[in-house]
């Protein structure tokens, strides 16, 4: 069978029986089991076998009788005679046979050879009797009676019984019996018959799900559309408790007094806004919002509660849909964030070192030396240029010279806080901002910069031969007179040629009387 068959078969409603009828069942069932415990205590209807395996044990011992007084007066004409009488007397009785000790065959009556069939050794059964005729105190011959067979089948003998004819008789009979009579009955009792023809058509007008409960959160009413969102029998609904429905079912977790319409009815309020989900068999599950308003009788008590049931599930697909869509607008946002973010990376850091460029360092740079001069904060400049960079490039190639500048770079990097500037300002020279520390520690830091670049930007290459890298500095601070950042910078600049000039792989700071004469093309060097 194919998946759609079974799907289409899952899918099929078989009719529900109705209360009257599933009553009248369980009645009869009781009383067909208090006959059969009776019967089995007391004996209510006597055993057909036993009485038939008594008469018909009696007949054979008559015959014995009879047989036995014949043989005695030696008249055997007299005895086949009797013997023959016997069978057409007695229409119950197929064969008889007399048969000697030994086994030969005296006489017989009937077809005996294809109606006998021997019992055991020594007994009898209920269709074959077997009766030994004695001669003094010796063994003479058996008188063999094949009667009429009761039943052929277990399957008749059991239908045959008087017990299982009377219950079956009385179970047709009373089952029509009580399903009438409880028809009529229930009609009375059925909790539906209480609302108006008219209350009920107007409910069923309605496009939204209505019930009606009992005190007991039983149904007496459950409009069409209910009944269409349910999966249910419309006649199979009264007087069912709610929660056991089974689009409900999945709803009550703990005790169904904790569902909307038992907690309305207990404290007599009503309740709105409730989301249930309605789980039918064979259809998708419908979103519902589920009101309750409890009906009151004269002492402010709970004589029902009428609950509606709103259908929402196509408003819940559309708002899940923009909420869909409102995250792809998120992650779509998110995006762009992230790409603007590498696009400001791009547009203001060095591809190689991941320095700042001159651009976005003067940037930042101008911003702070405006702020350090108005609130007279002290501030710093170092101009760092890696010593003989032209040798890596023709030695070992423009990728060696690349990841000298990367090194450099990494351990300029590390060695800085978050509030410091570095910029890769040209080919192999490097420009930092130091706000807010005086001269001794800016001092302290280039000289502990130019350490880190001496003990590890050389291992920090991947070259076949080991490198020694140094860097020196030029270390300037903001004073009164200078008018914007490139006067700062210039002056680290020019203590920057003066450490090359004199020897490479140092810190000096500017001092006023250093001069930039012939400074040009020292960064090549």
């Amino acid at each position: 069978m194919t998946s759609t068959a079974l799907a289409q078969l899952r899918g099929l409603r078989l009719p529900q029986p109705s209360p009257a009828t599933r009553i009248a069942a369980g009645l009869i069932a009781l009383i067909v089991s208090s006959l059969l415990l009776i019967d089995i205590g007391v004996g209510l209807v006597p055993d057909q076998q036993a009485a038939l395996q008594q008469t018909r044990k009696r007949s054979a011992e008559n015959l014995a009788v009879l047989v036995t007084e014949l043989a005695a007066g030696a008249d055997q004409a007299g005895l086949a005679r009797g013997i023959g009488a016997a069978l057409a007397r007695h229409d119950d009785i197929r064969s008889i046979a007399l048969r000697r000790a030994g086994g030969e065959l005296l006489f017989q009556a009937g077809d005996h050879q294809r109606h006998w069939v021997a019992p055991p050794p020594g007994g009898s059964t209920l269709d074959h009797a077997r009766i030994t005729l004695r001669a003094g105190n010796s063994h003479w011959a058996d008188l063999e009676v094949a009667f009429v067979p009761t039943h052929t089948s277990a399957v008749a003998r059991f239908f045959a019984d008087p017990l299982v004819r009377l219950l079956c008789a009385l179970g047709a009979g009373g089952f029509v019996l009580f399903s009438l009579y409880l028809r009529r009955v229930l009609s009375y009792l059925d909790p539906s018959a209480v609302i108006p023809d008219r209350v009920r058509a107007a409910f069923d007008a309605f496009s939204e799900g209505v019930l009606v409960l009992d005190p007991q959160g039983r149904v007496m009413l459950a409009n069409q559309a209910l009944v269409a969102w349910l999966g249910e029998d419309a006649d199979a609904l009264a007087g069912r408790a709610a929660h056991e429905l089974r689009a409900l079912r999945h709803m009550h977790k703990g005790s169904p007094q904790d569902l909307p319409w038992m907690q309305a009815m207990a404290h007599m309020r009503t309740l709105t806004g409730d989301m249930m989900e309605l789980r039918a068999a064979g259809s998708a599950p419908r979103k519902t919002v589920v009101n309750c308003s409890p009906l009151a009788d004269g002492r402010r008590g709970a004589r029902g509660c009428i609950v509606t049931f709103d259908d929402v599930t196509a408003l819940e697909q559309v708002n899940q849909s923009l909420l869909d869509a409102l995250g792809d607008l998120e992650a779509s946002r998110a995006q762009i964030e992230q790409q603007n973010v590498e696009l400001k990376k791009l547009a203001t850091r060095d591809p190689l070192t991941g320095c700042l460029n001159r651009r976005a360092f003067f940037e930042a740079a101008d911003a702070l030396f405006r702020r350090s001069q108005a609130e007279n904060l002290p501030l710093h400049c170092i101009m760092t240029d890696i010593d003989h960079f032209k040798s890596f490039n023709d030695r070992y190639g423009h990728a060696i010279g690349d990841q000298v500048l990367q090194s450099v770079s990494g351990q300029l990097s590390a060695g800085l806080r978050e509030t410091d500037l570095l910029c890769r300002y040209g080919g192999e020279e490097f420009c930092i901002l130091l706000p807010g520390v005086d001269t001794d520690q800016a001092r302290a830091i280039a000289e502990r910069l130019r350490g880190d670049v001496e003990a590890q930007a050389g291992p920090g290459v991947r070259s076949d031969q080991p490198l020694s890298v140094t860097s020196s500095f030029g270390l300037a601070r903001l004073e009164d007179e200078l008018a914007a950042t490139g006067d700062l910078v210039e002056r680290a600049d020019i203590a920057l040629y003066q450490a090359k000039r004199s020897g490479r792989n140092r810190v000096v700071l500017w001092q006023p009387g250093l001069e930039p004469e012939n400074k040009g093309g020292s960064g090549a060097h």
